[in-house]
């Protein structure tokens, strides 16, 4: 009987750490969401595709998903699409061919924030946010939009990546998951607390994004979903139904913040968002102004080392919820993070753009990613 109880225990843990080493779940969809819809009159791509050097061994990492993670490898260059590679899994294909954001839908927020910002909801990024009674005695009503959006909310002693090697946990504590719950309800934790300073220092925390994005809702009111759809349908043009994912048991407290940062679409409808932002950044437009006035109040991330495999760790600045200053090149660019290896990087300069998604991040990121960027 003892024999059987060891191999039971022994059987738990190889599976744990076969299911950990590749994380298909990544592209799990609840339906729980803000959904916005495709435009019959959709952004037009125009393709071009090559086959290449850098084609083929995309190719191969993507014949070899089991073991890289790629499910899907898009570049854009010279206005227009080079190489579109796809090898979607199960889930993905339930999904309708949209892919997960996990972080690099914080950058979407901000896209969604400065729109709000040109649309008048929100006077400008300096307001103070000790309007939304939802961050009463806390220290997010200390800041001004643009610090939350900067991560520099002066929260690096309760929850993120300075001080907790993680963005969603109050104090570490992994039973108090901040991206499962509303802003009002995460916010009982920070009751009773102030902002130290007013500068203060780069810290990954989704409690920041969470906070801009509801914050933002809250002064948009009932006109939230109509804002969502001039920016997804009308301005970028978007074929199919995008979405932004909701705290799932909570989806109708909107008061208290139920918006998470998570977001979901196809490959193509990503190019199309990520080009649009170029062509807004480039553009003389108040949504083009706003981009640019974070790009030039982005802040130092003071990273005491580098990991080669991510823009996350690879950038030494941040910038209204974007990674820029990527390492070996002076063009401008806005990169977006998630985890498990999903990766988009727009060189505003250039005007390159290259997306990759993937269930796990063992791809070879610096060719296939990092080098097309840097050359």
């Amino acid at each position: 009987m003892k024999n059987y109880f060891i191999l039971a225990i022994l059987t738990v843990i190889l599976n744990t750490n076969a299911y950990s080493a590749h994380k298909p779940e990544e592209q799990y969809f609840s339906g729980v969401s803000y959904s916005v819809p495709g435009s019959d009159n959709y952004q037009k791509l125009e393709t071009e595709l090559v086959d290449n050097k850098l084609s083929q061994y995309v190719q191969k990492q993507l014949d070899n998903r089991d073991k890289t993670g790629l499910v899907n490898y898009l570049l854009f260059e010279n206005g227009k699409i080079v190489i579109n590679k796809k090898n979607y899994n199960d889930a993905i294909k339930k999904n309708k061919n949209t892919l997960r954001s996990n972080s690099m839908g914080k950058s979407l927020i901000s896209y969604v924030v400065g729109h709000a910002v040109c649309k008048g909801y929100i006077d400008n990024v300096n307001v103070k946010l000790n309007d939304w009674i939802v961050l009463n005695d806390t220290l997010y009503a200390d800041n001004t939009l643009l610090q939350v959006l900067n991560m520099t909310s002066g929260d690096q002693d309760y929850i993120g990546e300075k001080k907790f090697k993680g963005d969603g946990n109050f104090n570490g504590d992994k039973n108090k998951q901040i991206n499962r719950r509303t802003v009002a309800e995460s916010m009982l934790w920070f009751k009773g607390t102030k902002k130290k300073e007013e500068n203060s220092p780069y810290n990954y925390s989704a409690m920041s994004t969470h906070v801009a994005i509801n914050y933002a809702i809250h002064k948009v009111g009932k006109d939230y979903e109509k804002l969502l759809k001039e920016i997804f349908t009308d301005h970028v043009g978007v074929k199919d139904t995008v979405h932004f994912m909701k705290v799932s048991w909570s989806p109708k407290d909107v008061a208290k913040g139920s918006q998470r940062y998570s977001f979901f679409a196809t490959s193509e409808d990503y190019l199309r968002i990520a080009k649009t932002i170029y062509d807004d950044y480039n553009s003389d437009s108040c949504i083009g102004d706003y981009l640019k006035t974070i790009y030039d109040n982005r802040v130092d991330k003071k990273k005491k080392k580098d990991d080669t495999k991510s823009v996350f760790a690879y950038t030494k600045q941040y910038g209204g919820q974007f990674h820029m200053s990527l390492r070996g090149t002076k063009n401008v660019v806005f990169a977006m993070d998630g985890y498990a290896g999903q990766q988009i990087l727009i060189d505003m300069t250039s005007g390159r753009i290259v997306i990759v998604h993937s269930i796990d991040r063992h791809y070879n990121w610096q060719k296939i990613f990092y080098k097309v960027i840097k050359n």
